[in-house]
């Protein structure tokens, strides 16, 4: 059994850890509600994109629009992976990286553009090429994005890449994530076409081809956005649950010690007092 002292001591070393953790769950708390905040001030801008690219991509020829179009002679694909930098945070990150290891055994010819620190460190060993890598932190921004947007588009345009996937993971609440993977490029015309869409009459300048080629590129940068702060509350999410569990495991464990350290104490009490009892009969003997 062990000692007094060494439980109180793993008694001490509980109540710190329940102290970080409870601390880190309020952290994640916040940063979830500033990410949710960034989630909706940037979906009615994305929203407005797509609109007026489902009014002008009714009637025109795809093979017109290199996004909209495939590569079908290209093998080359690129996949877009956003993880975290840090863990802590359950299951978030191993469970993306197995996607990613998945889709790289169905398409070996894979250029990798990695937003997150958790899949760079991971998948880097595989020695295939890395076109970006970017920390996703807090000041992660727009500018990043079209960096990155810059480089997936560029890649497709001139015909290196013969799609461009993303996985990623979408906030849905704090206790549930869903895993996402989607096709970025090329853009489907079909999908852009689902609702029902009243074609106005609207005098675009300098015109419609120009117009639309330059939305579809902010189309793709504002999914790219959209899914990295999803993203983000997904990880912040997860990191929050899964700290209040490492809090409630701690205050298990700190009163299951205590009960131990009560029952030594009592213990070690007990035995002196035999201990007494026994030397004061020995003397009267």
């Amino acid at each position: 059994m062990a000692t007094l002292r060494a439980i109180r001591k793993r008694i001490k070393s509980a109540k710190n850890i329940q102290q970080i953790t409870r601390a880190m769950k309020l952290v994640a708390a916040a940063k979830l509600k500033k990410a949710q905040e960034r989630i909706l001030s940037a979906r009615t801008y994305a929203d407005k994109i797509k609109e007026v690219i489902a009014e002008l991509i009714i009637n025109v020829e795809e093979k017109e629009y290199p996004l909209l179009c495939e590569n079908t002679e290209i093998k080359k694909e690129a996949l877009i992976l956003i993880t975290s930098d840090k863990g802590l945070c359950g299951s978030f990150n191993s469970n993306l990286i197995k996607e990613a290891i998945y889709k790289l055994r169905q398409c070996e010819d894979l250029n990798f553009i990695l937003i997150g620190k958790k899949g760079y460190d991971y998948l880097k060993k595989f020695g295939k090429e890395i076109d970006m890598f970017k920390y996703n932190d807090k000041k992660i921004d727009w500018y990043d994005v079209e960096e990155i947007g810059n480089v997936v588009l560029n890649g497709y345009i001139k015909k290196k890449y013969k799609k461009v996937n993303i996985i990623y993971s979408e906030f849905q609440s704090s206790l549930q994530q869903k895993i996402k993977k989607e096709i970025l490029l090329p853009v489907k015309a079909e999908e852009l076409l689902k609702e029902k869409i009243v074609k106005r009459d609207f005098i675009y300048e300098p015109d419609e081809k120009v117009v639309l080629n330059a939305l579809l590129e902010r189309y793709i940068k504002s999914i790219l956005l959209r899914t990295i702060l999803e993203s983000q509350s997904a990880e912040h999410g997860v990191r929050m649950v899964s700290m209040e569990m490492a809090t409630n495991n701690a205050g298990d464990m700190i009163k299951n010690l205590t009960l131990l350290a009560n029952k030594t104490r009592q213990a070690a009490i007990t035995k002196e007092i035999l201990e007494i009892v026994g030397g004061a009969e020995a003397i009267k003997g």
